[in-house]
């Protein structure tokens, strides 16, 4: 036992004096960040045989949590990429999923509150340079074309740079600016032999339109809410869906937050605060209507406020039912065709 410590202990001097070397050499360092490189570059984004989801953001403005980027939910099959809203940092989420933004088809917007569309322009830069073949198409209910001419003309002077720079041929001026589509509430968007996707209208007053998304592919369905109440709308499309990801509010954790900026007298806080509880849907709600709607699996995202800690997701959920999922970035669903299976993978 005693020759097999001194060996342990060898082996493991030697490894410390060779990781010290790494780090503290150039040509250590040299070595070490190029095998990283070569597999981060190298690997190629996963696939899967059936629908995936991928939660892309789960905050709403309210609560700063760097975990949590705004709104965006990613749904990817092997013939299909769509983003559903595109918040603030989740391109940075979108890459860290590794998704094939060169295949980007397009952009669902459910609304045009700005945490739901800001990080438009850098998605659509991302899957330009990335090689997507055509306009990135963003569909959206009235008023999407305002809201897609204004970012194709601010970042006009940025998209004739890239191409001056880096040539027509790896950026061609045709495929950089965005084409809005318009739709009304209640149609189909989009469709092709496997998929589907419909909008219905939700309720987010003042705000008209306000949408959410049902998308079915192989006999597997996912409903994604945007912004809303608790709507009748919204579980009448969710019917039978496999799975709902939708907006949360906390009374648990935004009452407390209200009283001690109402006690501080904080000039701005405590009336927002108040303010979004009637246009957001109160967690508890959610889980009898989804049970009533015949849903599977029930995720929040878009939390109101966004738990920034284990303690705060806990208070989110206080009184519900188990199995309830407190949607985290990166999180990914994965639902087999042909299947009642629904594989949740951590982030």
């Amino acid at each position: 036992m005693k020759k097999v410590a001194i060996a342990i202990a060898i082996i493991a001097a030697i490894a410390a004096a060779v990781f010290a070397w790494l780090m503290n050499s150039t040509s250590g360092q040299d070595a070490l960040f190029k095998r990283v490189v070569h597999a981060v570059m190298s690997r190629p984004p996963d696939t899967f045989d059936g629908l995936r989801v991928v939660i892309c953001g789960s905050a709403s403005p309210l609560g700063n949590v760097p975990d949590r980027a705004q709104a965006c939910i990613a749904v990817v099959t092997p013939e299909h990429f769509f983003l559903f809203d595109v918040g603030a940092r989740s391109p940075m989420r979108i890459a860290q999923a590794n998704l094939p933004m060169g295949r980007l088809n397009g952009v669902f917007i459910t609304h045009f509150h700005s945490d739901h569309i800001a990080a438009l322009p850098d998605v659509n830069l991302a899957s330009w340079v990335q090689g997507r073949g055509a306009p990135l198409a963003v569909f959206g209910a009235e008023g999407i074309d305002r809201v897609v001419d204004g970012f194709n003309l601010a970042y006009a002077l940025d998209r004739g740079y890239r191409t001056a720079h880096h040539g027509a041929d790896m950026l061609p001026p045709d495929r950089g600016p965005m084409q809005a589509s318009t739709f009304q509430p209640g149609d189909i968007v989009w469709q092709d032999d496997n998929m589907r996707v419909t909008s219905f209208v939700v309720e987010h007053p003042p705000i008209e339109p306000a949408v959410g998304y049902r998308v079915d592919y192989r006999g597997r369905s996912v409903v994604i809410s945007g912004d809303t109440n608790a709507a009748d709308t919204l579980f009448a499309a969710a019917e039978g869906a496999d799975l709902l990801f939708h907006d949360a509010l906390s009374r648990t954790l935004l009452d407390p937050m209200i009283e001690v900026g109402t006690n501080l007298q904080l000039a701005v806080g405590p009336r927002i605060m108040r303010d979004v509880i009637d246009y957001h849907a109160d967690v508890t709600t959610l889980p009898e209507r989804s049970a009533e709607a015949g849903i599977t699996q029930l995720v929040l995202y878009h939390m109101v406020p966004a738990p920034p800690n284990s303690l705060a997701e806990r208070m989110f959920i206080r009184g519900l039912p188990e199995g309830v999922i407190v949607g985290a970035d990166l999180q990914t669903f994965d639902l087999p065709p042909g299947s009642d299976e629904i594989v949740v993978h951590a982030p």
